[in-house]
């Protein structure tokens, strides 16, 4: 299969380009090809990139995922976060192309209830990120109706050799025990959080997904400050390093059953983490100095 990937350089573009490298033919569009304003010129160029290596497949993971950037600056972000999608999709209907977008699990923030919420929950996003995401998967699926939104969670993976890592749960968590610190996490924010490897290994069968929106991702019903207990526990890691915040209440998590039906299924939040464990051969003896 001929797959195109954006943002290869970013968290999950990187390990996804790695992992499908190895069975496809990937290619990446330069970052630099994504930045600024979606000028005709700029379009122009994206669209000879795309006709030339011929996709099958254009694996769009590129974004402005920092929310607090986002909030404060819209005009720019919009460019990213819903414009340039927006044009992929139109790029890639006229290729014959399947677009795989990724989205967020941001859009359930304003949502009442601890969920977990399906694909068709009325939505009332409560930031500026959510918002363009939201907007982003309605525009793609206009202009592209076979193409598949995934709705990812918060992600986490170990640093590894050659690939960005950026701050995530696991990482916090292991920095934490490292040099004695405190961990606060909020004990009103329910989240799924999801390794990063699974969801790239479940990568080739979300490529032949049925246009529309998916959760993708891990399921959960607890709290970020629980899933870092049981996490403690899978790595022997001392839990009372770990702090209990106040917060707004908020559930951003998903029910992956439509996902699972397509026979993509994740581990649970609180669990995934042993896969991670073997992954890296990682076993209570490794952290028995920082402990």
């Amino acid at each position: 299969m001929r797959i195109m990937v954006t943002g290869a350089t970013g968290f999950l573009g990187s390990r996804a380009l790695q992992v499908l490298s190895a069975t496809d033919t990937v290619a990446a569009i330069p970052s630099a090809a994504l930045r600024g304003e979606l000028t005709e010129a700029a379009l122009e160029r994206l669209r000879a990139l795309m006709a030339d290596f011929a996709p099958q497949v254009l694996l769009h993971t590129a974004a402005v995922s920092d929310t607090g950037y986002a909030q404060q600056h819209p005009d720019e972000t919009f460019q990213a976060n819903v414009a340039l999608p927006q044009a992929l999709a139109r790029m890639a209907e006229k290729l014959s192309c399947k677009l795989v977008f990724c989205s967020s699990d941001q859009v359930y923030g304003g949502c009442a209830g601890h969920g977990p919420f399906a694909e068709t929950e009325p939505l009332a996003p409560v930031s500026v990120y959510a918002s363009q995401k939201l907007e982003a998967e309605a525009r793609v699926l206009d202009a592209s109706p076979t193409a598949v939104a995934l709705r990812l969670s918060w992600m986490y993976d170990m640093p590894a050799c050659g690939l960005p890592t950026h701050r995530n749960l696991l990482t916090n968590l292991l920095s934490s025990a490292l040099y004695r610190r405190p961990l606060e996490l909020s004990v009103s924010d329910y989240r799924g959080v999801t390794y990063v490897r699974q969801a790239v290994d479940q990568l080739p069968r979300a490529f032949g997904l049925a246009g529309g929106v998916y959760n993708y991702g891990s399921e959960s019903h607890m709290s970020a400050l629980q899933i870092a207990g049981r996490w403690c526990g899978a790595l022997g890691l001392d839990s009372s390093l770990l702090r209990p915040a106040e917060g707004k209440p908020r559930c951003l998590c998903m029910d992956g059953a439509k996902a699972a039906a397509e026979g993509i299924r994740f581990d649970d939040s609180a669990d995934g983490i042993r896969r991670c464990i073997r992954d890296y051969g990682l076993d209570k003896l490794l952290y028995a100095a920082i402990k």
